[in-house]
């Protein structure tokens, strides 16, 4: 199963996507290639919101929530968000310390993934020196398809290295060609739920994959 692990909504302020944007690129996309979802990880803030249950219905898409927090290390991507979460951590913080939020995440039942270590974040020179600040880390963006090469092969370096996973995601912030549909995440056991997403995460069931959207043409 294949889901982008990290889509933002005008939920984060700097997008003028929607949901459903997203969705009418993704019906077009599977004309050519499979893909199951998406996960919106918004800036600093978790929007859950029940009609995202119908607009995955009508298109027959997966809609999973997350989070992207800012830490004093950098960017981390949060899944398996909890009441229990939200009333430990202030996510609207922009210096959350990174020991703090992989602990309480871990805590939950979820698990944090740094998004992007090697661009505005210092959380990939953190794992590759061991520090005991970034410990209980154990999967990375290592395809982000904002990052430029050398970002995404510091990352598939520390992967390769260092005994982690890598998974992919977007971080689109558009709905367009340039932005969404360039990489994803390839599951090997089905996801159902937000619960089985974690699992096969914590697992490592999955690799980071780059996609070809030029079989759409623009969009």
């Amino acid at each position: 199963m294949i889901i982008d692990m990290h889509v933002h909504t005008r939920v984060s302020l700097d997008s003028p996507a929607t949901v459903e944007d997203y969705c009418r690129a993704i019906k077009r996309f599977r004309r050519y290639h499979p893909f199951h979802g998406i996960v919106l990880t918004e800036h600093r803030v978790y929007h859950h919101d029940e009609k995202y249950k119908r607009i995955a219905e009508k298109y027959d898409i997966l809609i999973f929530q997350g989070i992207e927090v800012d830490t004093n290390l950098g960017h981390m991507l949060l899944y398996g968000i909890t009441n229990e979460f939200l009333r430990r951590i202030d996510i609207s913080n922009r210096r959350i310390e990174t020991s703090t939020i992989v602990q309480a995440i871990n805590d939950s039942g979820g698990i944090a993934v740094p998004a992007h270590p090697f661009r505005e974040s210092v959380i990939g020179v953190a794992l590759e020196e061991k520090r005991e600040e970034i410990q209980g880390i154990s999967v990375i963006e290592e395809l982000n398809g904002v990052n430029d090469r050398s970002q995404n092969e510091k990352a598939s370096r520390l992967v390769f290295n260092n005994g982690l996973y890598g998974m992919a995601g977007s971080d689109a912030h558009f709905s367009n060609s340039h932005w969404f549909l360039t990489c994803a995440t390839e599951f090997y056991n089905p996801i159902h739920t937000v619960e089985d997403l974690i699992g096969e995460l914590k697992k490592g069931a999955f690799r980071p994959i780059v996609l070809d959207n030029s079989v759409m043409g623009k969009f």
